[in-house]
């Protein structure tokens, strides 16, 4: 009698586990597919295709740099700061051009000039975009002419920094070199919390 009651109870305890068992593993396996969707979201946005909208940016510092060892230090650590995606200090060359415009699927020119120290500094050429997103920058001007001649070709990918340091032009009665350091770069058009458009750098 004790041996087939024994019996029995290991009978209901073995049906009552394989009941249990799928119920034990419902919990883990909802809780384990609920983020499926929302990671599938995160993959999704990251693979979704850049706008290409993107500024074109040309800065131009220009300006005398006197025959002094401290100007000229000066002057070697500004352009390392520029190099760098920092904006000069006050001591360093004065900002004599800038130029952004906002890249259309079309070709376009850019022009301007200036004048600094009783001499023009120009920006001008035509800009391409590439079939592969990049752009093509083709100078027929830039810097202080006579000083600069010839064409100078860039080809600068999004987000993409190039620092020129132009030609200078020697002054007489020992006043120093006119130095002109262009900057051109490729920023992506960006809107702030407000909704207002600014620059931003990837």
């Amino acid at each position: 009698m004790n041996v087939n009651r024994k019996e029995k109870i290991a009978q209901i305890y073995a049906r009552k586990g394989t009941r249990e068992a799928p119920a034990r593993w419902r919990i883990p396996l909802l809780f384990l597919a609920l983020p499926i969707p929302a990671i599938a979201g995160q993959l999704a946005a990251a693979e979704e295709p850049d706008n290409g909208n993107y500024v074109l940016v040309i800065d131009v510092y220009s300006g005398a740099v006197p025959p002094d060892v401290t100007q000229e230090k000066e002057f070697w650590l500004g352009l390392e700061s520029v190099k760098k995606g920092q904006e000069p200090d006050r001591v360093w060359l004065p900002k004599v051009i800038h130029i952004d415009h906002v890249l259309p699927e079309k070709d376009f020119d850019i022009g301007e000039q200036t004048d600094a120290d009783g001499q023009k500094v120009v920006v001008q050429g035509h800009v391409t975009r590439q079939a592969d997103g990049n752009l093509k920058v083709a100078f027929s001007e830039l810097g202080r002419p006579p000083a600069y001649s010839g064409k100078t070709e860039l080809t600068l990918a999004p987000g993409e920094r190039r620092v020129l340091r132009l030609p200078i032009i020697t002054q007489p009665d020992n006043r120093g070199n006119l130095e002109a350091v262009a900057v051109i770069w490729t920023p992506a058009l960006g809107k702030d919390q407000n909704g207002h458009s600014r620059f931003e750098v990837h």
